[in-house]
């Protein structure tokens, strides 16, 4: 580093926390660049200038700022700005993405556009700022990006749009992280502050719910925004180049370090006797447990007999008929679901997979007129891609060969295909509804990718919601496939029958099953591991120690994932 002025872009700076950061960068001597397109919380409507920015405060406490109303929705904009800057300035030290919109979305309410909107600002405005930031600093060999995620993207919310794009960048964040540029760190910071954005849903909950709507959210014992400024401008600094790849709430006063999903339980799935006879003993006994407890109880004497060897069971155990659409542009994997499901009583229906709302409501509504109701539903997308590597694990012709440019490049479409999956989920909630039936919904996705494990988390996080969001109608489960579509065929296909026709598999719904190569697991949900109170919202001198303490890093920069 030189003793040029370190320069700072804070997207969402014009209030609210971002505001709070780049003031407090401003006071810290950067040059800071707040950039805000000055709309409604929506999104919908632009703002009248205000009469004083948060770039105009900086400059009036001697510090040195300007302020841009480029969108970060806006790919080529957000390119320019940060070119520009790094040519006039000598490089780009750090980048802020608090932007973001508000509107009304959840597992069974929010329209089309209001999703497709939030998706755009939160997880694709996200993606433009990396895309923008990361090669200067990749050059340069120094930087820091931090980004914004939300309680709501990781634990179970009813938040629709908005908690899938959090869980998605908490995901990012994780992958990123550790495949980030020497030199460069990308962590996110979980927030919570008494900011408009929380303001309006707690307003809207308690006008919704009449009392006790708020979802146990209190403006009055919430920090502000500028409490929470001192500990993102420390995020930013050179002395925290050692931590890369995390997600760390921020409550003014506390921080606490959010683990990553991770596997709690895995079983074997290749040559076995009768891939359903494991799962009938594997899925009560340590599954659900693992899934109630987030944790495995494993670890003594061992939990289970000659499993793999055993017969499978007598008989299906449902004796009525069923029917199932299987919605998927994967032959292979089709073929699979519809010959183990039809032998559980399953009447199968595969149709095209409709991409968006509309497209899947209307395949929904054509099966239900063609052959009569529906009682479950799985999808399986592609996500339209070639491979990013050849059967042999070398990148693909045209693909970057690794590291951060391979996480970004796997992201590219997540947005779409996000509202894809949304698209299915809300299909199958008003079907579930206007039939006043209940229904069964499985999304396989395909996790093969880095990109493909954030869309999956995304999937998981919105199906945690289902069933409390539609009076019980609708059971939503979910599953990576981290295989090949030859290998996970079989695994996949007995794995979703037992789901659909296992009564105690119920209390599965809303977990992150994965389908791996040889093998079948359960991942947790990302959780706290670690928390510090030091009544803020000064940062201490011991909070960089402890924090690597509960990361378990040693002195030097957290461990570096290859491949």
């Amino acid at each position: 580093m030189s003793d040029r002025q370190q320069v700072a872009v804070v997207t969402g700076g014009g209030g609210g926390i971002g505001a709070a950061i780049a003031e407090e960068l401003g006071r810290g001597g950067w040059f800071v660049v707040t950039v805000d397109p000055l709309v409604t919380l929506d999104g919908s409507e632009q703002l009248p200038e205000p009469q004083e920015t948060t770039a105009g405060r900086i400059v009036a406490g001697g510090g040195s700022a300007r302020a841009s109303s480029v969108s970060v929705t806006d790919r080529e904009a957000v390119r320019a700005l940060f070119q520009d800057l790094a040519d006039a300035h000598g490089g780009l030290d750090a980048v802020v993405n608090v932007a973001g919109i508000t509107r009304q979305t959840g597992f069974a309410h929010g329209t089309e556009e209001d999703w497709a909107a939030v998706l755009a600002v939160h997880l694709g405005g996200y993606l433009n700022v990396l895309d923008a930031a990361l090669p200067l600093m990749a050059d340069a060999g120094h930087g820091h990006v931090l980004g914004v995620t939300s309680g709501s993207g990781w634990r179970a919310a009813d938040a629709g749009a908005y908690s899938c794009a959090k869980r998605a960048i908490a995901a990012l964040t994780w992958q990123l992280g550790r495949q980030a540029p020497a030199g460069v760190t990308v962590n996110a910071m979980s927030p919570i502050a008494a900011t408009r954005m929380v303001a309006a849903a707690v307003e809207r909950a308690r006008r919704e719910r009449r009392t006790g709507g708020d979802g146990g959210l209190s403006l009055t014992s919430m920090p502000g925004p500028e409490d929470l400024a001192p500990l993102g401008a420390y995020l930013l600094g050179d002395g925290f180049g050692w931590c890369s790849g995390r997600v760390l709430f921020a409550g003014g006063s506390e921080v606490a370090l959010v683990d990553e999903p991770r596997l709690l339980e895995v079983v074997r799935s290749e040559d076995v006797a009768s891939l359903a006879r494991v799962l009938q003993a594997v899925v009560p006994r340590a599954f659900v447990k693992a899934e109630a407890t987030q944790a495995t109880d494993g670890g003594s004497n061992p939990r289970f007999g000659p499993i793999f060897g055993e017969p499978g069971p007598a008989g299906a155990t449902s004796t009525p008929t069923r029917s199932c659409v299987i919605a998927t542009d994967r032959p292979r994997l089709a073929a699979s679901l519809t010959a183990t499901l039809e032998a559980r009583s399953f009447t199968c229906r595969c149709i095209e997979v409709g991409h968006g709302f509309s497209e899947a409501a209307d395949a929904l509504r054509a099966v239900v007129a063609a052959a009569g109701p529906v009682d479950a539903v799985v999808v399986a997308p592609s996500d339209g891609r070639p491979p990013a590597t050849t059967p042999g694990g070398a990148p693909a012709e045209g693909a970057p060969a690794g590291g951060w440019e391979r996480v970004l490049a796997e992201h590219r479409g997540i947005v779409e295909h996000i509202y894809t999956d949304a698209g299915w989920a809300r299909a199958v909630a008003d079907y579930a509804a206007g039939a006043a039936r209940p229904v069964q919904l499985v999304t396989l996705i395909d996790a093969r990718t880095s990109g493909g494990r954030s869309r999956a988390q995304a999937s998981t996080q919105l199906a945690r919601v289902a069933a409390m969001t539609t009076d019980g109608r609708v059971t939503a489960f979910t599953a990576s496939i981290e295989a090949s579509e030859e290998a996970a065929g079989h695994p996949a296909g007995e794995l979703v029958a037992h789901l659909l026709d296992d009564p105690d598999a119920k209390a599965l719904a809303g977990a992150e099953l994965v389908v791996g190569t040889g093998w079948l697991g359960l991942r947790s949900h990302p959780r706290p591991i670690g928390s510090i109170t030091y009544g803020g919202p000064a940062v201490p001198g011991w909070l960089d120690a402890t924090l690597r303490q509960i990361a378990g890093a040693g002195g030097d920069r957290l461990p570096v994932e290859t491949g």
